[in-house]
């Protein structure tokens, strides 16, 4: 018995030191990162930012551009925090792009919104399989799969510039007209799907733990532990195309959307198979 139990340890041993270890994604120089700016709200100032005659035609900020620090880090408690203050719309990009891996990072909310969402809900964003050019959605973000973080909706899903997938939802609900569902239909959708309601966001201030698991063009999203969205078979879609393009790969980004909002503790590692617990919230294929 003695001997079967130290086997038992010694292959639990073995299995968590073949488990690939999460490698962080922030630092204080945010060196693994390039920023992505749009055009300034015409509510602020910025010397020297000559807009165009219409708000349509205001010049996008671009590249590792941010005179306004929308972007920054702090140290706390010796651990890199990352501050977006919401002013500008755009992006925060890895310079890596990923396929199949397990990002996990905490996130929670500042006080401070900005034109043109002062009174609306806090929003936020972390966009996977981030491809093409800067600004393709809006000036803002890239063509991507997002993984929203708005105050109640963190883990609804937005298609950005063409993206669909495929979802397991319900449709009978009369404002959220797609819903999250592990027992709804599979279907292909090309618009926002909200969050399941197996649902435990923390309260304003308190810190959410995220998490998207992706393997081979399809995606995991959880909210503290619970999975709140899945879609499968990733892919996009030219304006006017009928052509399906597998979107399985890319970078990652963080959006800037008008509201203050930090992450913590952002790592990343790769994902060879899905975890037996994530692997229970896929639909049966």
């Amino acid at each position: 018995m003695r001997l079967a139990f130290l086997s038992l340890l010694c292959l639990g041993a073995l299995a968590a030191a073949a488990e690939p270890t999460f490698q962080p994604l922030l630092d204080p120089q945010l060196s693994q990162w390039e920023k992505w700016l749009g055009p300034v709200h015409r509510a602020y100032d910025l010397p020297g930012y000559v807009r165009g005659a219409k708000p349509k035609d205001d010049p996008v900020l671009g590249l590792n551009n941010d005179p306004l620090k929308v972007f920054t880090t702090r140290q706390v408690d010796g651990e890199t925090v990352l501050h977006i203050t919401g002013q500008v719309f755009g992006a925060l990009s890895s310079l890596a792009s990923f396929d199949n891996f397990h990002l996990k990072t905490e996130q929670r909310w500042g006080e401070k919104r900005w034109e043109p969402r002062l009174t609306a809900v806090r929003d936020n964003g972390i966009l996977i399989f981030c491809v093409g050019e800067h600004g393709a959605t809006g000036k803002f973000w890239m063509r991507s799969q997002e993984l929203q973080v708005q105050e109640g909706d963190i883990g609804d899903w937005w298609p950005l510039s063409g993206a669909m997938a495929e979802i397991p939802i319900r449709t009978e609900d009369p404002v959220k007209k797609r819903v999250y569902d592990p027992k709804g239909a599979v279907t292909t959708v090309n618009a926002r799907v909200w969050h399941g309601t197996n649902y435990d966001e923390k309260p304003f201030g308190e810190w959410n733990t995220i998490e998207c698991f992706a393997l081979n063009g399809d995606a995991v999203f959880r909210l503290n532990g619970k999975t709140v969205n899945v879609l499968l078979n990733s892919r996009y879609r030219e304006k006017g195309s009928t052509v399906d393009v597998p979107l399985k790969s890319g970078k990652l980004q963080i959006q800037s959307e008008a509201a203050e909002c930090e992450y913590r503790r952002m790592a990343i590692r790769p994902l060879t198979a899905w975890p037996a617990d994530v692997a229970a919230d896929l639909p049966k294929r």
